[in-house]
């Protein structure tokens, strides 16, 4: 079975694809990238191409035109040169900035926004020659060859149909001006780079899926990978219910040496008990020395009835108490007649005086 050889058989848990996430371990395809910012680049460039010409044009009938080309001194240089560098930066402006915004676009289109500095981290087993010649000769570096033939072809191919097609019309350039001409020729190429760019981009994407898939193999765990993960963190359940075994033993050893302290034990009658106590040469209020629901509640019941501490039914105070007072701590001053009452009653079956 795959699991006994070790094998991922079992999708990565959030935690798994975090960390690998952190570590630059993330699905991605170079070609794809390459492909978007080609086409990109090529349709920014179709569509700021001509109005920065434009400005150029002007910028240059502007530097060059009137008395321009008079001399001028070295100090006035840095002012006449500075506009026309201003004009042209902000002519060629929409293109650069739109082949910034591409390559951002590529990258967050596969990685998301990201930033480490793990791959950068050096490892000696990069250093490894066995690896780096399996890298280059093993089945991935055939893999990548022959898609970079195909790649080839493939451009080859979009790249003869066109010129084959078009062939009468590059025979007929001669006859057309100079601006005519090259703006056939800069039709040509934006046709035979749309063609490319978006034949390279359905590579592309086929490539980024197979990336996809084989980086979500890798990312799987084996059974017993997530159960180790499982205990980290969630904790051992052994271990966890040894834990509460604990507390239930404490718990109850407080309540072996606290309950018989009681003067009274204030029931729900069965949900709730709250065992109070009343010293009126050490305390000022009455103190609750134990309490606890359900469980609890029957403990300390039983240990009350074995050391013959009155138990009293009064509901709302049990609940009030066991919701607003702490254990060790007086009575809230709220309740102070109510508890007093009790103590009363109480006293007067024991024959005790009442403080």
């Amino acid at each position: 079975m795959a699991e006994d050889l070790g094998e991922g058989t079992e999708d990565a848990t959030p935690k798994r694809r975090r960390e690998a996430r952190e570590e630059g371990n993330i699905a991605r395809s170079q070609d794809a990238s390459s492909a978007i910012l080609l086409l990109g680049a090529v349709l920014v460039l179709a569509a700021t191409v001509k109005p920065m010409i434009l400005a150029l044009a002007a910028m240059l009938e502007n530097a060059l035109g009137g008395d321009a080309m008079r001399a001028v001194r070295a100090e006035d240089a840095v002012e006449g040169v500075m506009p026309t560098l201003a004009e042209g930066a902000l002519a060629a402006a929409p293109m650069v900035l739109g082949a910034l915004a591409l390559a951002v676009l590529a990258h967050l289109w596969q990685v998301g926004f990201l930033i480490t500095t793990k791959p950068l981290e050096p490892k000696l087993e990069r250093l490894d020659p066995t690896k780096g010649f399996g890298r280059i000769f093993g089945a991935r570096g055939a893999i990548k060859t022959a898609m970079d033939c195909f790649k080839v072809v493939v451009v080859g191919w979009i790249a003869w149909n066109l010129l084959s097609s078009v062939l009468p019309e590059i025979v007929g350039l001669p006859a057309l001006g100079a601006l005519a001409g090259f703006a056939k020729i800069g039709s040509l190429g934006l046709t035979l780079a749309l063609q490319v760019g978006a034949a390279l981009l359905v590579l592309g994407v086929a490539d980024y899926a197979v990336q996809r898939f084989k980086h979500e193999r890798e990312l799987r765990m084996t059974k017993q990978q997530v159960k180790d993960e499982w205990k980290e963190s969630e904790g051992d359940p052994k271990i966890k219910q040894r834990r509460m075994q604990i507390a239930r033993q404490i718990a109850m050893q407080r309540l072996q040496t606290a309950v018989p302290k009681a003067d009274v034990i204030v029931t729900n009658p069965e949900h709730i008990s709250v065992a109070i106590q009343y010293d009126a040469d050490t305390m000022q209020a009455p103190r609750i020395v134990a309490m606890g629901a359900d469980h609890l509640a029957f403990r300390i019941r039983q240990i009350a009835m074995r050391h013959s501490i009155p138990i009293v039914e009064r509901k709302p105070l049990a609940r009030a108490l066991y919701a607003n007072a702490k254990v060790g701590q007086e009575i809230p001053p709220d309740h102070y007649k109510a508890v007093a009452e009790i103590l009363a009653y109480v006293y007067r079956l024991k024959g005790k005086a009442v403080a």
